[in-house]
């Protein structure tokens, strides 16, 4: 018989009492051990294992079978009225359970606790399962996609919502998916739940010898909880391939009901800036241009002082002026909307500001710049934020940055000149996912004819025997941070030279840096693995 969900709520109490019903082999482990962090929190690992092991597979193999038959209770019913619905001290009750533990309960709970349905793909599931217990112990029904659908269906009978997490946004997206799990089981987030001390916990269950190495190993949802790249296809028995394909279908329904992550701002206060557009200071939410605006132009200054703003608004000047915007605003009324929105926001240092010029609104959607007859749209987006790299993270002198070569080049003046300051950047973005996917901080890009330009979001300099050395403005943005770097060396001294850079020149550099608006002048310790 299948638990159902008919029911009302079994207790007079306000504990919020979450059910986490997982695949084998996700982070619901460390998803456990969030919870645990909460000073409001009780959990238990897998209450239902014993009843799994009497009730529902009798001759499932496992190292730890008689100890878990030993150690718990294997009246699943019981469990369910002793535990799950049971008195609880803490105001919040977390039980971690895998999905195929569901079954042949008799007792009706469901309407009365918070469902997680946390699901991965079967694949990644058989691998790490197979490395464990053999390819001849593995199957697709180990997964347990079957009950996860049937728990949803039975949650939803009830009136219920399942909260479908996929596995993948809880690792890659901790913050956020903890974010939006909170927000649907009615409690407030709480950043500690984002780390934990390495070790375990001691509500670890008695199985964790065997499976939770990675977690114990972990402070927190972090790379190391990521799949391996030995679960590619390519590396696995085919056999375990073949039974992962038997379960697509029933993934690809689950994985279209699953939980978005919540945006998560980097800084909090950023939440209630106001940004200046097309001539009014407006909310952060209210902040939108029209979808027949043409978004085209952008630049960036930074600091207290807003550094080099006149080189900054000469630049979006002159690239508008080569793109033939019309009525274009002058550099005194776009100074005065940026001191209008820094004032505005009480905002003196620590500040990014983004200036973005677009052509405007279209009569209608087109490429011909004749669609746009109402001129120019100015947003001034002035943004808590300190000095970042272009994936986001704090940097400073002591902490350098790595790069690889990347396979996209960077555009020539025959294909789109660099010196129009301009938001297409698309090349760079592509060349920022390889960097990414080789687990680096940037990607240094080349020219057409292989001679270094810049990185997908800086400029490039080496020193070799006291010479500092970077790339003609060709194929690179001439930064204006790359500017102040050039005078001042020149001003100290320094030989600078200006011309093709090849990357064995790079590789046998005495040192290395990028500069950016963004992050002023960042080392860099390593290119394509040379130090």
């Amino acid at each position: 018989a299948m638990a159902s969900a008919d029911a009302g709520p079994f207790t007079g109490d306000s504990v919020v009492r979450i059910n986490l019903w997982s695949a084998p082999r996700c982070a619901s482990t460390s998803l456990m051990y969030s919870f645990a962090q909460r000073t409001d929190t009780k959990v238990s690992d897998e209450p239902l294992y014993g009843h799994y092991l009497t009730n529902i597979d009798p001759t499932a193999f496992r190292p730890y079978r008689e100890e878990v038959l030993a150690a718990q209770n294997c009246d699943g019913d019981a469990v369910v009225r002793e535990l799950m619905l049971g008195p609880c001290e803490k105001k919040v009750l977390f039980m971690k359970n895998m999905a195929k533990f569901y079954s042949k309960l008799n007792e009706p709970f469901l309407a009365a606790t918070k469902n997680i349905i946390l699901i991965r793909h079967p694949l990644q599931v058989l691998a790490s399962w197979s490395s464990t217990l053999g390819v001849e112990n593995t199957k697709i029904e180990d997964v347990g996609l079957r009950e996860q659908l049937e728990l949803i269906e039975a949650i939803e009978a009830g009136g219920g919502k399942a909260i479908v997490v996929s596995n993948e946004d809880l690792v890659q997206r901790p913050e956020g998916t903890l974010r939006a799990v909170c927000r649907q089981v009615g409690i407030e987030f709480e950043a500690r739940m984002l780390k934990w001390k390495r070790g375990g916990i001691p509500e670890d269950g008695l199985w964790a010898r065997y499976w939770y190495h990675v977690t114990h190993a972990s402070t927190g949802f972090d790379a190391g909880l990521r799949s391996p790249a030995s679960n590619h296809p390519s590396s696995l028995p085919a056999e375990v391939v073949a039974e992962a394909g038997k379960g697509e279908e029933e993934y690809r329904a689950l994985l279209g009901r699953r939980l978005r992550p919540e945006a998560v701002l980097p800084d909090p206060r950023n939440a209630h800036i106001l940004v200046h557009v097309n001539g009014k200071l407006v909310p952060r939410e209210e902040a939108k241009v029209s979808v027949f605006d043409s978004s085209v132009q952008g630049g960036g200054v930074e600091g207290g002082g807003v550094l080099e703003l006149d080189a900054h608004v000469a630049r979006l000047l002159a690239s508008a002026h080569a793109l033939m915007f019309h009525d274009i605003p002058d550099p005194d009324a776009i100074k005065g909307a940026l001191w209008e929105t820094l004032r505005g926001n009480g905002m003196r240092d620590g500040v990014h500001v983004r200036l973005t010029l677009t052509r405007g609104e279209k009569v209608t959607s087109g490429m011909s710049p004749s669609n746009n007859q109402s001129g120019p749209c100015l947003i001034v987006l002035a943004e808590w934020k300190p000095l970042l790299d272009s994936s986001g993270l704090p940097v400073s002198p002591d902490t350098p940055i790595r790069l690889i070569t990347s396979a996209i080049r960077r555009n020539t003046p025959a294909c789109l000149d660099s010196k129009i300051h301009h938001n297409n950047l698309l090349n760079n973005i592509l060349a920022k996912i390889q960097a990414n996917l080789a687990g680096v901080d940037d990607a240094l890009m080349l020219d057409l004819n292989g001679f270094v330009a810049e990185t997908n979001a800086t400029n490039f300099f080496l020193v070799k025997g006291g010479v500092l050395v970077t790339a003609h403005p060709d194929a690179c943005l001439p930064g204006i941070t790359r500017g102040v770097v050039v005078e001042l060396a020149l001003e100290a001294g320094i030989k600078v030279e200006e011309r093709n850079v090849s990357l064995t020149e790079v590789y046998c550099a005495d040192e290395a840096f990028t500069t950016g608006t963004m992050g002023a002048l960042i080392p860099v310790s390593e290119v394509d693995g040379r130090r």
